[in-house]
């Protein structure tokens, strides 16, 4: 239904649902199981390459991990530019030129990318209310989140979660980009949301 999500996006949230499944693995093997099974849909629904895997431009590689684990640290919570300047102990102005080159987008698009996968993660495999899934991405309330949701993948929340569950109950073995009968929806790039502000809020 959905062309697949940019990898920067995707890797470090599967990485936490991998570090979920092992801390489970002995306690609860359902749960790791489902921890696997969200990583494996993140990776499988990317592109190959990670940030990590070539040569950093701008950022060096201690100062661009440390950068995504302070975001996925507070997805719940506003971040800002100074914010992340300081993880990398460089001043505001260099740090978001840096990032660019390292990321190719900027932090606030970035930041709503990260907010927008762990967002997708939660609809598709819990059962939290929409508004309580935008609180804990770090949206303003359930509008907010509906609105940037759409414009980056293309139809509402809730829709997006029905198809797609719908689509995991009757045919799960097969791949998630274009489950039967959708054919006649539009098929959206998943796109970083430059938006436009003048204050210093990365998101």
């Amino acid at each position: 239904m959905y062309e697949p999500a940019q990898r920067e996006e995707s890797v470090p949230i599967a990485v936490q649902f991998l570090r979920r499944a092992c801390l489970a693995l002995d306690k609860d093997a359902n749960v790791a199981r489902r921890e696997i099974r969200r990583a494996l849909e993140l990776l499988l629904d990317s592109v190959v390459r990670t940030p990590f895997d070539r040569p950093v431009q701008g950022l060096a590689a201690w100062q661009a991990r440390g950068v995504v684990d302070h975001v996925l640290a507070n997805l719940e919570t506003p971040i800002r530019v100074e914010d992340l300047a300081a993880v990398t102990r460089l001043s505001k102005s260099h740090f978001s030129r840096a990032f660019k080159l390292s990321f190719r987008v900027s932090p606030h698009a970035y930041i709503v990318a990260l907010r927008l996968s762990h967002a997708r993660a939660l609809l598709s495999d819990s059962n939290e209310q929409i508004s309580q899934i935008a609180a804990a991405c770090g949206f303003a309330d359930q509008a907010h989140f509906s609105r940037v949701f759409h414009r980056s993948i293309g139809c509402a929340p809730g829709l997006w979660r029905r198809e797609r569950r719908s689509h995991l109950i009757n045919d799960p073995a097969t791949p998630i980009e274009n489950p039967p009968g959708t054919e006649a929806l539009p098929h959206h790039r998943f796109e970083f949301p430059h938006l436009a502000g003048a204050d210093d809020v990365a998101a």
